[in-house]
């Protein structure tokens, strides 16, 4: 039933700019929940304990508005958000909105996964709005603190808009 996902091979400047467009179209602004963007796309979150974490899927895609999100019990909130719009990567990107049953496993580092992470790094942390925040403050803790996401994320974001 499931198919390997394969990279769409976008830039990392086209993703991003996707990625943004999406949030802006399903009403999501930085630093406010992203679970409720998982349910309006007709998602679900799973929690998992440790002991099944590890060699498990990731997401699992099964058509257009029907797939999991499967997250570890005991990551932060800040963790959790990125790997949900990481995931949400997959959904757009590589599954074409359902249109491609797949299932993505935790581990690995190809294309695939880096295109799922620009996804993440665009959606949470839109360009446009970083850029601002940065002018009020270049901080890491208060890039972390308005966008809702880790510090290394933030600071990962500034170095690659050049602003680091």
């Amino acid at each position: 039933m499931f198919q390997q996902a394969r990279a769409c091979n976008l830039t990392k400047g086209d993703i991003d700019q996707l990625a943004s467009a999406l949030g802006e179209r399903l009403d999501y602004s930085p630093g406010t929940p992203i679970e409720p963007i998982v349910e309006k796309l007709g998602g679900e979150i799973r929690f998992r304990e440790l002991d099944e974490w590890l060699d498990d899927d990731s997401i699992e895609v099964y058509g257009p508005g029907q797939f999991r999100i499967f997250l570890l019990n005991v990551a932060g909130v800040l963790r959790n958000r990125f790997t949900i719009a990481h995931e949400l990567g997959h959904y757009f990107l590589h599954s074409r909105i359902g249109e491609v049953p797949i299932k993505v496993n935790r581990s690995g580092s190809d294309r695939v996964e880096w295109e799922a992470n620009w996804f993440a790094a665009g959606f949470l942390m839109p360009e446009q709005p970083f850029r601002e925040a940065v002018k009020r403050d270049s901080s890491p803790a208060y890039l972390s603190a308005v966008f809702m996401v880790s510090v290394e994320a933030a600071m990962v974001r500034k170095k690659v808009l050049g602003l680091a």
